[in-house]
């Protein structure tokens, strides 16, 4: 007698192991319409999107974006990424975080790029952001006292980088000089900074933009601001060590004679 063996069916486990998934899945979504519509279990999914880090038009833009793209999609299977790529896809956006509040609600926590310049160019003025992406146009909304860049051969990539990067440290480390900047330039000697009430222009350190400008501020107050030929002063220095250089304004040429 020959033993008797059944076909082997490897399409079989598989089979079963589907069958399960979808029985213990729809056990679980009857349970779950059960429970919401008996019991007062509230479903998981977005109903409201709540935006902070930004105001105004940008915050009303996040917001409406945002709504569009998650509002009645289940809460924990939304897809994040889709929703963070879309949002720091605008360019005033650095960052963005992204907390998911049960039962129903999603929070976004914005982080904008902050303006450091005014970039003025022949088709308009621009803001630029501390990391050096041009932003928006300057408008109502956005005005701000920040330094500008004017000068044309300022402008290239590679000098507007370096007064980025001072703007920058100056904000971070001498925020009461930064804010009294109405104009800086690049120049083959470094940073210069103009400021209101003294048409002189400032060299600051190319190394230490921040150098000698605590001892600017005390000399100033005390006794540039004082001199009644203030506007006549050549250069104000701050690139030497623990001193401030003055360029003394020049003396007046002696009339010439004329022939009689």
């Amino acid at each position: 007698m020959l033993p008797r063996t059944r076909p082997k069916r490897p399409w079989l486990p598989w089979a079963r192991a589907g069958i399960t998934v979808v029985v213990l899945g729809a056990a679980g979504w009857g349970l779950l319409e059960l429970a919401t519509r008996y019991l007062g279990l509230q479903k998981l999914v977005i109903e409201q999107v709540s935006v902070s880090g930004c105001r105004g038009e940008r915050q009303g833009e996040i917001q409406k974006l945002a709504e569009q793209l998650v509002l009645g999609k289940p809460l924990f299977w939304v897809d994040a990424e889709e929703l963070r790529s879309r949002i720091e896809a605008k360019r005033w956006v650095r960052g963005l975080q992204i907390r998911k509040d049960p039962p129903d609600r999603l929070s976004l926590v914005v982080e904008e790029r902050r303006p450091v310049l005014w970039l003025v160019r022949s088709n308009g003025v621009f803001l630029v952001s501390d990391d050096g992406i041009l932003l928006d146009r300057v408008n109502q909304a956005n005005l701000s006292p920040i330094p500008v860049v004017v000068d044309a051969a300022s402008q290239t990539d590679q000098g507007l980088a370096r007064l980025v990067s001072a703007a920058r440290a100056l904000r971070e480390k001498q925020q009461g000089f930064y804010e009294r900047v109405i104009e800086l330039r690049w120049s083959p000697r470094g940073p210069v900074a103009y400021i209101e009430g003294l048409p002189a222009p400032i060299y600051l350190s190319r190394q230490d933009v921040t150098k000698n400008v605590p001892n600017f501020q005390g000399l100033f107050v005390d006794r540039l601001s004082r001199r009644p030929d203030l506007a006549r002063l050549r250069y104000i220095d701050l690139r030497w060590d623990d001193e401030v250089a003055v360029g003394e304004p020049e003396e007046a040429p002696a009339p010439a004679k004329t022939p009689r």
